[in-house]
This record gives structure tokens, C-alpha cells and sequence, in this order.
């Protein structure tokens, strides 16, 4: 078999072979009897696949599409900075200001509050729009490829942006941004599947963590900007820029990333490295050696930037966007769509009050609200290496003390840092307001939050996806859809939350829910591996199994 230096990242020039369709949901030998570090996935003996690319060109590809996830929440979020200015434009209302007698008048605050709950539904109605549109961005690439969907989905997605910009009413605008996160959606489920075509089992959760960075900078990095440019820009400029940086992405996708999902042809032989969860471990090394295919040449660069004429599976469409629903059921993968949506939900409500919050109680002014997002960027980046070097280290010493045999719930206990810093972090930022401390106090309330989030969305992803590798996307897709429609409740209920209970009530509610939800790790850490092949045997996980050709040998 194929082995893996401990300290080697590189899977250029690497040969392996195809394997058979089997159901390991996870449970995979990855070091073997020396200790040393198995490829798994196995990389077949094809130069054109993208398990034996080169390490730069991989590293490229991972940092592409976390730049195009990036744009996502960029445009989705980033004006919530200007939403004063948004309500002023739109509606010509003014918020509430002793230097301003009318606009205290008890029709003058009614206006304005009316107009900040439509301007928050601009942000809201993004969100869900994103994740609806997985249902059909998804099953297109899983059946015809990653690159056909990023290409198409991310012009349309800039051409949306301008559109935004010109927008006269709020109707209008609403609807810009509506159909422009429908067609941006699919970087949120495309870029881990993306991550998953090209990396090993032992390199996914610090190249995940990458992707779950790039989820959150993505608000914080627009909320930043949109105020700074409230300086001497409109909010209409930003979407211009948001229309810039889009379509710079989409020449770059198209001239520089070639098709990841790879086909791979199954043997009637092969080397097994997996067992049935039956079997003991010491069983696995027992393998079939065999001949292999012929190694195909290497393609050149108009064949490998061509766009998939063939169908990658034999599933039918229906069949692909289907399977997310009961995909849902799982225990792990509806713990980990909880954790997600209540990690990006919680965010963006930090967003809509922080704008009203920070202007109200310091007396912010928008450009100086915008630099408060620096803290939420800072905390992101330096969460990534808590959620992929620390949590892969985690699962490696899980890995070895257990012979060899890695079980997805080995990264787990590594979520323990975002179980102590959502409850915390929201603490300070809640009370911080509510008692009036000094600005610094809810700003590390931001920070402190996006480090937790930062990891612990990396871990709770990659986690499920090493439980259910074959149908990765369909996972994605479940846990996307469902984290829409808790942050648009959040987002949505938010501002006449926070007015009726106060920030100490509301953000103490959400840190002890936080605090719970991430808790139930414990539970599946003991007990993952049995609930993990005992719900997979339910009637209805039946609409959930796989062709054997989307079978990838983990």
C-alpha cells in the first residue's frame, strides 16, 4: 500500500489503486503496522487526478474557491454596516437624534424602526436564497462537475452585484440580492467538495478549516469595508466593488481551475484497507493485490480547462437532490447542521444589532463601526489553525493510540474551544452593551466569537464528511439549507428580540443554547461509531445509500 511521510504534504507523482464500493462511513486504517501514514484515499495510477496534482496547484485551487466563498458573505453581509444609511436612502427615515427634534417624534422613531426591520430582510432574505439554491447548484455538480456550476453560477452572480448597484427602489434592490445569493449560493457546498477531491483524509481538516475562515471573514471582511467606504462612498459603491472582485474570481476560474471531481473505474480487484465495522482492525491488513488499468497520458491545458460533457455518476438527478432530506436524520450530520447554523446565525445577528448597537450606545460612527470588524477578521484567521492543525493533531493521536484506525469522532474533542468561547464571547459582547463598559468589551465579544466559530465550524464539516465521504455534497447541502433557515429566524427576530428583552437577556439566552448544542460532542465522541452504523441501517436511510460509483474508498 501506498504510504505517507509523517511530515510529507506534497501527492505529486503518487500511484495507488481503485477500490470497490464498500460502506465504511469513516472507519479507515490510515497508519499501518509500523506506524507509518496510509493515503486514504487511495490516488489511482491517472496523472489526472487530482489526488496527484501537485501540492502548489492544489494549494491554489483550495485558496480559489475559499476566495469565491469569501465574495459570498462579503456581498451577503458587508453593507449591514451602512444599514442606517440603507433606511435613510430607501425609505427617508431618520434615526433617532437630540440635534434633530423631529426625527423624536413617536412617528419619526416608528418610521425608522420599520425601515431598519425591511432594510435587515435585504441581509435575512440573502441567506436563505444561498442556501435554498444548493437543492439545485449541488446535484449539477455532482452529476456534470464542480466547474460547469462555479463558472456559470459566479458570472451571473457579478452581473447580479451591478445590478444591486443600480437599484432605485426597495423592491427592486431586494430582488437584486435575492437572485444574486441564489446564484452565489453554490461556493457554500461546491468549495468542501472541492476540498475533498483534492486532499487526503489526513490533510482535510486544516484545508477545511481554510473553508470555514473563509465563511465568516467573508461578513466581517465586507462589514469592514462597507465602512470605510461610508467615508465618502455610497453603499451602492460597494456593491460595485462586490461586482469587481466577482468577476475577477470568474476569469480565474475559468483560465486557472480545472475539473476536481474525478471518476473513478472499479477494479474487479483491488488492495483493501477497510474493513466491515464488524471485522477487528487486525483484520485489515489482509489484501488483494491485483493489475492494474493502464496509466492513462497526461492531459494538456485546453483538455484539462474543457468543461465535462459525461455524466459523473449514473444517479439521476432527482434521486442526488433528493437524498439531502433524509441525509438530515443522521445524528451526526444533524448535530453538525445545528452546530453550523447556530455558529453562522449568531454571527449574523452580531452583525444586524451591532450596526444600530454601536452607533446608539458609543455613539459610533459608520466608519468607525466598520473598523470594529477588524477584531471579528483577526479572531477568523487565527481560529484556523484550532480548527485543521490542532483538530487533525487531535485525530492523529486518537489514530495511533487506536492501532492505526481512524473513526471520524476522533477530531471532536477539539471542539472544546469553541464550546468555551461562544458562551464567553457572547457574555461580553451582551452584557457589554447592556452595562454600557467600554467599547473594547463587545468588540472582544466579536473576536472571541469568530475565533470559536472559526474552528469549530471547520471541525463540525469535516467531521461529517469524514463520516459519509461518498456523498459529501448531499451532506453539505443538508447542513447548508438548515443553517439558512436558523440564521434567517435569528437574523429575522433579532432587532425585536434584543428591543423587547434587552442585550444581557438576549445574548445570555444564546450563549447558554450555544453552550449545550456544542456540548453534545461528548455523546457522540463515546458513542459515535455505534449511532453512526445503527441509523445508517434505518428503513429510511435506504433513499440515502449510494451508487458504487460515487464510492471513494472511505
Amino acid at each position: 500500500m501506498t504510504s505517507h511521510p509523517e511530515n510529507e504534504f506534497d501527492s505529486s507523482g503518487i500511484t495507488g489503486v481503485y477500490r470497490q464500493p464498500v460502506n465504511t462511513l469513516g472507519h479507515v486504517r490510515l497508519h499501518d503496522e509500523t506506524g507509518t501514514r496510509l493515503l486514504v484515499p487511495q490516488p489511482s495510477s491517472d496523472p489526472n487526478d487530482p489526488l496527484n496534482w501537485s501540492k502548489p496547484f492544489k494549494i491554489y485551487i483550495a485558496l480559489l474557491t475559499c476566495a469565491a466563498l469569501t465574495w459570498v458573505n462579503f456581498f451577503a453581509a458587508g453593507p449591514s454596516t451602512v444599514l442606517v444609511e440603507i433606511v435613510i436612502d430607501v425609505f427617508g427615515a431618520y434615526p433617532p437624534d437630540p440635534r434633530n427634534p423631529a426625527s423624536l417624534s413617536p412617528s419619526s422613531i416608528a418610521a425608522f424602526q420599520h425601515g431598519v426591520s425591511k432594510a435587515a430582510f435585504l441581509f435575512s432574505a440573502t441567506s436563505v436564497s444561498a442556501g435554498v439554491s444548493n437543492l439545485l447548484w449541488v446535484p449539477l455538480a455532482v452529476k456534470y462537475g464542480r466547474r460547469s456550476v462555479y463558472t456559470f453560477t459566479f458570472l451571473a452572480f457579478g452581473l447580479c452585484c451591478i445590478w444591486s448597484a443600480r437599484a432605485t427602489s426597495y423592491s427592486t434592490l431586494l430582488a437584486s440580492r435575492i437572485i444574486a445569493s441564489w446564484f452565489a449560493g453554490g461556493a457554500e457546498c461546491i468549495a468542501p467538495m472541492t476540498i475533498a477531491d483534492l486532499f487526503f483524509l489526513h490533510e482535510r481538516g486544516r484545508m477545511t478549516a481554510m473553508y470555514s475562515a473563509a465563511l465568516s471573514t467573508g461578513a466581517a471582511l465586507g462589514s469592514f469595508i462597507s465602512g470605510v467606504m461610508s467615508v465618502s462612498q455610497s453603499w451602492r459603491s460597494f456593491h460595485y466593488l462586490c461586482a469587481g472582485v466577482v468577476l475577477a474570481t470568474t476569469v480565474l476560474i475559468f483560465f486557472t481551475m480545472p475539473e476536481t471531481a474525478y471518476q473513478r473505474v472499479i477494479s474487479e480487484t483491488e488492495e483493501r484497507i477497510t474493513t466491515d465495522s464488524k471485522e477487528e482492525a487486525t483484520d485489515v491488513s489482509q489484501v488483494e493485490r491485483v493489475e492494474e488499468a493502464n496509466t492513462p497520458p497526461k492531459k494538456s491545458f485546453t483538455q484539462r480547462m474543457a468543461f465535462t460533457r459525461t455524466h459523473l455518476t449514473t444517479e439521476s438527478i432527482w434521486k442526488i437532490a433528493f437524498r439531502p432530506l433524509p441525509v438530515l436524520l443522521l445524528p451526526p450530520v444533524l448535530w453538525s447542521t445545528v452546530s453550523f447554523g447556530i455558529g453562522i446565525g449568531i454571527f449574523v445577528v452580531m452583525g444586524t444589532t451591532a450596526a444600530t448597537a454601536f452607533s446608539q450606545v458609543y455613539h459610533f460612527t459608520v466608519w468607525q463601526i466598520g473598523l470594529v470588524w477588524i477584531a471579528s477578521i483577526v479572531g477568523n484567521l487565527l481560529g484556523i489553525p484550532f480548527g485543521g492543525w490542532f483538530s487533525d493533531w487531535v485525530a492523529n493521536r486518537a489514530t495511533t493510540r487506536n492501532g492505526g484506525i481512524r473513526e471520524p469522532e476522533m477530531r471532536l474533542p477539539a471542539v472544546s474551544v469553541a464550546m468555551l468561547a461562544y458562551p464567553g464571547s457572547l457574555l461580553l459582547y451582551g452584557l457589554g452593551m447592556h452595562f454600557k463598559t467600554h467599547w473594547i468589551v463587545p468588540t472582544l465579544g466579536l473576536f472571541v466569537f469568530s475565533f470559536g466559530s472559526s474552528a469549530a465550524i471547520g471541525i463540525t464539516v469535516v467531521y461529517t464528511i469524514d463520516c459519509y465521504r461518498p456523498i459529501a455534497g448531499e451532506v453539505v447541502v443538508s447542513q447548508v439549507v438548515f443553517k439558512s433557515a436558523i440564521t434567517f429566524l435569528m437574523s429575522f427576530y433579532a432587532n425585536p428580540w434584543v428591543d423587547r428583552d434587552g442585550y444581557a437577556v438576549a445574548f445570555a439566552a444564546m450563549a447558554s443554547f450555544s453552550f449545550v448544542i456544542l456540548a453534545l460532542w461528548i455523546p457522540l465522541y463515546i458513542w459515535g461509531k455505534q449511532i453512526r452504523t445503527a441509523t445508517f441501517k434505518w428503513r429510511v436511510m435506504q433513499l440515502a445509500h449510494w451508487d458504487a460509483d460515487r464510492e471513494t474508498g472511505e
